[in-house]
Parts: structure tokens; sequence; C-alpha cells
């Protein structure tokens, strides 16, 4: 590499010379310190040293390193280095000017070598996709590089600094330590965005650098940035100012690109479905804040710790307005859409799954509610604020109302869709049934600590309300049919009404129910089994009145056919195992 290539790096072949203060002795006391020989034999010492490693006396590509070659002999170039600035305040002009000539050759060198060192260690960090780490590139640890490169780098930085060479030392470590730092962000995936590309990216795109960033943060903030904290705090640690310097030179930018994306993507993507990405970022931001606070403790860091709490704040503003948004949104569905077999509505389904979600959020969630209190418990029936495990002061205290008040907001909206059933029976079994699921919701998630079992107590009892309702609209004629007395005596003619009766209203119910399912095989068993509490009174009218006097058999139904019927009800697609041979005679 020519000499002139060394610019590229900072390196002028012209240096300034260092502006110092030089201390004024007493000439008395002078020429008693250090006697004109002395000094002579410490120049002429110095000057050996210095110009032997000149990167003047040989090609740049000849010049080995210094460290390398010998650390002794390193060392004894910055002792040396050393021992000239402070012989420099006691020289005479003609001296001065051939000292300040050793001391510019030297820092030449000093600059090289620190160039040298710094580049070689570069390559440390290496960081792989998935999953998303980092490792130094010798199997060291990442937060670590040899002693040994770290113990010369502090030594050449001492010696830079003390001799006046502060600005160049700091552009070295700039250049070649700002590349590291922003080619590990370039691999963490972490780019520059502007908010018109954002708002331009497809849903695809979008989620892939969402995801990026979310995988990349911790590795930048606890492994990058960290690392090049204690990296400048090591190497500066005769100045704390220079090292500040370096530091916020060479890691400002990269970490104002990671803390900005939020605020921009929040500014440019207001939709609803990125309120779980919006989670996300504001919990790996919140979690890591101690960090951050660490690593950019310095006073020109503010402007890092800003803008991350910048981002805080939107994402949280952002957050609140989408939970109200979609407190709203169930408050005001609209859809008439109803399931005709009076399952789970679609409503529910996606309701819960949400708050199941959410719940997943509790604590950051608290975080948010702190910025942004819910409505207080007052606005709410008593019944949908019970008591849970958790005090009033608990992180989850205020996110409990909030997650309460949204179910009874679906219960509600649930209770108005039933209303279009055609029949009522059916209506009670659709608020069973969707009852019954947000329930089972509520137990299998986090809900269930934010709720609570008083909660889940009020609520089953609901669920047999209902049932119960349904069983009486349902089966209510089919049972009124039935004598009170199934063993009395009875004419054949009355034998035959009763069958005739019953018959038509079972049939009648049947078809209302045949096309109805109960998801929750709980709840199913828990409704046959009302269901066929009636049984009995049939199967024992029927055994006493199947051979009237005189005639035929007139039943045309057994208690093992009704029986059979209302075990397949609330499976359609089993009726056919019912009859293999015929068609359903109630159809």
């Amino acid at each position: 590499m020519p000499k002139n290539g060394m610019k590229i790096f900072g390196f002028c072949s012209k240096m300034l010379l260092p502006s110092v203060s030089p201390t004024y002795c007493n000439s008395s006391s002078t020429s008693e310190a250090a006697s004109e020989s002395m000094i002579d034999r410490s120049l002429q010492s110095a000057s050996e040293i210095i110009n032997k490693w000149s990167t003047e006396s040989l090609a740049y590509a000849e010049v080995a390193s210094m460290f390398h070659h010998s650390k002794q002999e390193a060392l004894q170039f910055i002792q040396c280095v050393n021992e000239l600035q402070k012989i420099m305040y006691l020289l005479t002009s003609k001296k001065l000017v051939f000292s300040h000539r050793l001391m510019q050759i030297a820092m030449k060198r000093l600059q090289v070598e620190f160039y040298r060192i710094l580049s070689a260690k570069r390559e440390g960090f290496d960081v792989e996709s998935s999953p998303v780490r980092v490792r130094m590139a010798d199997d060291c640890d990442v937060r670590r590089v040899s002693s040994t490169a770290m113990a010369d780098l502090r030594a050449i930085a001492d010696c830079m600094i003390s001799s006046g060479y502060t600005k160049e030392c700091v552009e070295i470590y700039r250049t070649v330590r700002k590349s590291v730092v922003d080619e590990g962000m370039y691999r963490l995936g972490i780019a520059k965005f502007s908010s018109q590309i954002i708002r331009k990216m497809n849903v695809e795109a979008l989620d892939f650098r969402i995801k990026k960033w979310l995988e990349g943060v911790n590795t930048a903030i606890t492994t990058i940035f960290n690392a090049e904290r204690d990296f400048c705090d090591y190497v500066f640690a005769s100045s704390e100012s220079v090292g500040e310097s370096c530091f916020i030179k060479t890691c400002k930018d990269g970490a104002m690109l990671l803390f900005g994306f939020p605020e921009v993507f929040v500014k440019n993507q207001r939709s609803q479905k990125n309120l779980f990405y919006l989670l996300d970022m504001f919990t790996v931001i919140f979690e890591n804040w101690s960090r951050i606070e660490s690593i950019f403790s310095f006073e020109s860091a503010e402007v890092i710790r800003s803008q991350a709490i910048v981002s805080l704040s939107v994402l949280s503003e952002s957050i609140s307005a989408m939970l109200a948004d979609y407190e709203s949104s169930i408050q005001n569905d609209s859809s008439n859409s109803l399931s005709v077999d009076g399952g789970i509505h679609t409503l529910a389904l996606q309701s819960m799954e949400c708050l199941s979600l959410l719940a997943e959020y509790r604590e950051i969630l608290y975080v948010i509610f702190s910025r942004w209190p819910p409505p207080k418990k007052s606005s709410l029936p008593a019944e949908t604020c019970s008591s849970t495990s958790d005090s009033d002061d608990s992180p989850v205290s205020s996110v409990s109302p909030y997650m309460a008040r949204i179910i009874f907001i679906l219960l509600c909206k649930l209770d108005s869709k039933a209303r279009q059933c055609d029949d009522i029976s059916l209506s009670y079994l659709f608020l069973a049934n969707n009852v019954r699921f947000v329930i089972w919701q509520v137990q299998s998630s986090k809900l269930h600590y934010l709720l609570g079992e008083e909660w889940i107590a009020q609520h089953k009892a609901k669920v047999k309300q209902y049932i119960d309702s349904y069983e009486r609209l349902a089966w209510g004629k089919v049972i009124s049919t039935l004598p009170e007395n199934p063993t009395a005596a009875l004419s054949t003619a009355e034998v035959a009404e009763v069958y005739d009766n019953f018959i038509s209203s079972f049939k009648e119910a049947y078809r209302k129910q045949r096309s109805s399912i109960v998801p929750d095989p709980k709840l199913r068993f828990e409704i046959l089994s009302i269901a066929k509490s009636w049984l009995p009174v049939y199967r024992e009218f029927y055994y006493a009145h199947r051979f009237p006097v005189g005639e035929e058999v007139i039943a045309t139904l057994t208690p093992e056919d009704v029986e059979n019927y209302l075990s397949y009800l609330f499976f359609p697609l089993a009726e056919s195992n019912l009859f293999p041979n015929q068609q359903n005679p109630y159809n």
C-alpha cells in the first residue's frame, strides 16, 4: 500500500505539532535537575528507537508491526515517547524543534499500530441469523478481545493522549470501530427506513422487518453496544472524556437507528393487526431500560436515551388507542351472521383469542395503564369486577377491570345476537355454548389470574341457567305428553293418543335441535344427561302399554330409538349411522 494511502484513515503525511502548554521552571533549578549532557543522551536514545520504527524509513507494505515484532521493544518505544514529552519542556529552541520532529515520527508510528490492532480485531463480531446470536471469531467471550491486544491499545491511547494527539487517536478509533458497529447492526437486519418506504411496504415485507428488529434488539443492546462501551472504558481509562467521545462517535448512529425504528413504524402503520407487534416492541425496550441507561449513561448520550423514551411514549399511546378502538369494535359490532348450529360465534372466537394473548402482556399493560388509566371499577356492573387473588396495588390490579369489562361487553353482544335465533330454545343453547367457551378460554389462559375464581363461578352459574332454560323450552312439550303415572290403566284410545302426542312433539323438537352442535364435550354430556332424564318415564310407559288388550303393538318408537336419537342429537354427521338402510323419518 502506498504511503499516501494512509490518508484514507486520517493519517496525513504532514502533521501539525500538538498544542502543549509548557511549565516554565526556575533556570537555576533546571540546571540542577538535568545537565545538558543528560538531555543530549536522552534525545539521542529517543532518536535511535523512534527513527528505527519511522513509517518513512521503509515502504508501508514492508513495515512490520512493532508490537508483534517485539512487545518489549514496543513498550520501550512508548516509554521513550513519554520521557521525550517530559523533557521537551526543558529544551532550548533548537533542540525543541528536533524533539518535535521526533514526536511527529513517533505519533505516526503509534497511529499505524493503533489502526492495525483495531483492524485486526474488527472481525470479532459474527452475527448468525437463526437463532440470532453473536460470538467471537476466535471462540473467546464476546465481551472480551484478547487481553494482550487490549493492553496494547490502552498503552498507545494513553501515550497519544498525554502527548497531545487526542484528536488523531479518536479519529482512528471512530473510523475502525464505527464500521464494526454499523456492520453488526446491518447483519442483525436493523437498517434505516424512511416514513415513505414503511408506508409503501407490503404486509410480508413489513412483518419481516419488524421480526428482524425484535430478534436483533436484545443482541444490539446487550452485546454490540455493551461490548463497545466496555471497550471504550478500558482503552481510554486514562481519560473519561475521550472514552465518552469515542463511544458516542462510534455508537450514536446505530443506537438512534435502533431506538428510532418503533417511532417511525408507529407513525406510518396504525393498523389494529399490529397491536401485538407494538406490545413486543414496547416490552423489549422497557425490559432493557436499565441496560440502556447504564450503557448510554454519558451526558452526551442523552439524545439516545431520549429517543428510546420517545419510542416508548409513542408505542404506549398507540397501544392505548388500539385497545380503546378494540373495545369499541366489540361494542359496535353489527354483524348479523349467526351460526345456524348454535355453535361458537366468530366474535367470541376472535375476541377471546385476542384477550388471551393480551393476558400474556399483563405486566406490560399495567405499565401502559399507569400512563393511561382505564375506567374505574364502579363503571362496570358489580359482578364483572369480582375480586382476584391479587391485591389492589399489584401489577395486574388495573388490568383486571379492563379485561372484565371487555368480556362483559362481549357477552352483552352475544346476548343480543342470540335473539336472532328462530327458536328461543336454540338461543339459550347458543348462549350456553358461547359463555362456556369464554369460561374455558379464561381458565386455560392467563386471564384466569386476572379475573379470578369468583368470576368463573358466577359465569358457570349462568351457563347452568341457560341449560335449564334450553331443556325446559326444547323438551318441555315432549315431557308434558307423558302421563304423571306411566303405569296407570289406560284404554287403547288413550294409549294411542299418548303415543301420537309424544311422537309428534318429539319429532318437532328433534327437527329443531338436530342441526345444533355443542362443541364442548363436557357441556354436551351435561345437556344430554338432562335431556335423557325423562327417558325412564317413557320407558316405563312403553313397557306398561306396549300391547294394548287385543291389539298389535302400536308404538313406532322404542325407548332405545329415543335414546339413540338423543345420543346423536348434537352429532349431525353421525346421524347416518342411525339409519343405515333407510332415510331418517324425521327429515
